[in-house]
């Protein structure tokens, strides 16, 4: 019998969300109250996981536990629930596009105001 939920990916998919936070293993082990030797398993796909700490990776990661389980993205993410998401460098790149395009915004608006008259 197949099995339906692949331990590899699901490891996968926690450890590039745990890195993304900024989180060493050791750290986030800690935060949802596992061994560090768990957590490397789960990562490696060596072990599954309870539904108590698939919730606790959840909640720490902000993440859904189809996106752990699944890879399944729900699309009812908000801005906010994206941002929160990234790492740090991310967010600064985030800053960077975010301020071209506002200036990019209020050049459009003053031509298109001078277009007007």
């Amino acid at each position: 019998m197949e099995e339906i939920l692949d331990k590899s990916k699901i490891g996968q998919r926690i450890r590039h969300l745990r890195i993304i936070n900024d989180y060493t293993q050791a750290k986030f082990a800690e935060l949802i109250d596992i061994s560090i030797n768990f957590l490397s398993e789960i990562e490696n796909g060596k072990k599954g996981l309870s539904q108590d700490t698939l919730a606790k990776i959840c909640k720490q990661l902000n993440t859904s536990a189809d996106y752990i389980l699944f890879g399944v993205k729900t699309k009812q993410n908000s801005i906010i629930d994206t941002a929160n998401s990234l790492s740090i460098k991310e967010l600064e790149t985030l800053i960077r596009y975010l301020d071209s395009l506002i200036a990019m915004k209020k050049l459009q608006s003053k031509t298109e105001k001078n277009d007007c008259f």
